[in-house]
């Protein structure tokens, strides 16, 4: 992962976040545009293939990051997969 600014974290929010995926401006607005702590460092691993469409985010208070990275619909659907799913 590499380390960004916020302005390039935002322009990588905006250009790959889908409102109706729930990421539009009000999110953005209520957890990013002022941060619960001033410390945090942004980070993001652009998509390495174009299967990989859905955005995910990260928050790690344990390091102080907000990371952005991506997922195939596979992956994603896959991380709500538990033992006992139907």
């Amino acid at each position: 992962m590499n380390e960004i600014t916020k302005d390039e974290f935002k322009e990588i929010y905006f250009t790959y976040g889908k409102a109706e995926h729930g990421w539009g401006q009000e999110y953005w607005d209520q957890f990013f545009e002022i941060p619960k702590r001033q410390d945090m460092k942004f980070k993001v691993e652009l998509p390495a293939s174009q299967q990989k469409t859905r955005m995910m985010i990260v928050t790690d208070y344990s390091t102080n990051e907000y990371r952005i990275f991506f997922e195939s619909i596979d992956q994603e659907e896959a991380f709500f997969d538990y033992p006992g799913k139907e």
